[in-house]
């Protein structure tokens, strides 16, 4: 565990909501970043996390032997005063940009200082690094 400290990885809730997970290793403790925080209720979302929460010591366990970490579950809290994204599917990209923010220490726009326009320029970037990745490849 001295190599790796936080682990970024997108989830998607009920198969129609993403949210970006912050996992800091070290620490036991997950940040949860929604851009709809008020999609699911707490006890919906609890069992969501619930068995990523209790898996992960597990995991760190068997990866890194010399691990002195107990098998208590991770904790999690939400990232609050984000961005609100009501519109349909946009979450996945606002979920990607939250964890960018994120790794960087949320510097400007923040993540709460995104707005609806700012979303639709990097959804075009994202797209247009996924076509150049993916498709382009596909044909030369």
């Amino acid at each position: 565990m001295k190599e790796v400290v936080k682990v970024y990885t997108p989830m998607i809730w009920a198969d129609r909501h993403w949210v970006g997970l912050a996992i800091d290793l070290r620490a036991g403790h997950v940040d949860v970043l929604d851009s709809l925080p008020s999609l699911y209720d707490e006890e919906r979302v609890q069992r969501f996390l619930r068995p990523i929460l209790q898996m992960l010591p597990y995991l760190i366990r068997y990866v890194a032997k010399n691990n002195s970490r107990d098998l208590s579950p991770f904790t999690c809290q939400w990232r609050t005063g984000t961005y609100e994204n009501s519109r349909s599917g946009d979450c996945g990209p606002v979920c990607a940009k939250f964890m960018e923010l994120h790794l960087y220490g949320d510097p400007y726009p923040h993540m709460s200082g995104l707005t609806d326009g700012m979303v639709d320029k990097f959804r075009q970037q994202y797209a247009m690094e996924a076509y150049k990745t993916i498709v382009l490849p596909a044909y030369y």
